[in-house]
């Protein structure tokens, strides 16, 4: 985690505050942070709280394959495609 980064606690509790109306929402910096907080909590009720390198490491390969899939799948289609309009 980023040192500027909130945590889910952290988050999670200024977002209550910001619900309640105990924070003042016009002033610019407040509102940042108020941001974040939302930023991180969407961010972690999609991807989970925990931000692990063995798990960022097994999205890359997932979507490895997958791009590799589409370009053999396009390559399929194009290769025949070339050969009979080159011949």
């Amino acid at each position: 985690m980023r040192k500027d980064e909130l945590t889910v606690e952290e988050a999670t509790a200024i977002t209550e505050h910001a619900r309640s109306g105990s924070l003042p929402l016009d002033d610019p910096e407040i509102r940042k942070v108020v941001e974040q907080a939302n930023r991180t909590l969407v961010r972690a009720q999609m991807w989970g709280e925990d931000r692990s390198p063995k798990l960022r490491r097994r999205r890359r390969f997932v979507a490895a394959g997958a791009l590799l899939l589409v370009l053999v799948w396009v390559a399929g289609l194009l290769v025949p495609l070339a050969t009979h309009f080159g011949q």
